[in-house]
């Protein structure tokens, strides 16, 4: 990863909202910095980058390699969340960081049916989001990314409707591993969701 010595860390709120050439050589200089040099990793947690910084990124031609893309923290929500999942440019991602993102039900729909563009993704980290039990049982029900091996969902409001859904989703086919600690889970479903479908054949689990 590139030196950020001289690059000067923007305060929280601002690059979420910029707009115009402004917001285009925060961005260029974000790519500049942040991007590895064999251009397969993508790490931009905590920038703050927000939907308009994810326009940008989208159209890119320099994030075109990238298999690793951390970001988390950036205030993207559900409008970038959106943007991702209908960029080519991200087509080959094999892992991605979402957490803290401010993504519900319309950002997960966007996601899990992003068969085209993440059809390649192993993992995805969720975390710190807002999907609650609609959001959840839209991933359960809906999702298309069938590679998936990790999936982080904690701290995301997820109920006990929520959490039966994907443990009894059957389109998940090579799920090794999910983590939804820290949700709004009784014991009882906990202890149900263990013998579902989807979860009993998983090597680690934490819910």
């Amino acid at each position: 990863m590139p030196s950020i010595s001289h690059f000067k860390i923007y305060q929280p709120a601002e690059p979420c909202n910029l707009t115009g050439e402004k917001l285009r050589e925060t961005m260029d200089r974000i790519v500049q910095e942040r991007l590895s040099e064999n251009g397969r990793e993508f790490d931009i947690k905590g920038f703050c980058i927000g939907s308009n910084g994810m326009e940008i990124f989208a159209d890119d031609e320099r994030l075109a390699k990238v298999k690793r893309l951390n970001l988390g923290g950036n205030r993207i929500g559900d409008k970038g969340a959106k943007i991702l999942a209908e960029s080519v440019t991200f087509s080959k991602l094999q892992w991605l960081e979402l957490g803290g993102n401010d993504i519900g039900a319309e950002g997960i729909t966007a996601l899990a049916n992003a068969k085209t563009v993440l059809g390649k993704l192993k993992t995805i980290n969720l975390y710190r989001n807002c999907l609650k039990d609609e959001g959840a049982k839209i991933f359960a029900s809906e999702n298309k990314l069938v590679k998936l091996e990790d999936i982080d969902l904690a701290q995301n409001e997820i109920g006990d409707e929520g959490l039966l859904a994907l443990a009894d989703s059957k389109a998940f086919p090579n799920l090794v591993a999910i983590y939804m600690d820290n949700n709004f889970t009784s014991e009882e479903a906990r202890d149900e969701a263990r013998y579902g479908v989807n979860f009993k054949k998983l090597q680690s689990m934490n819910l």
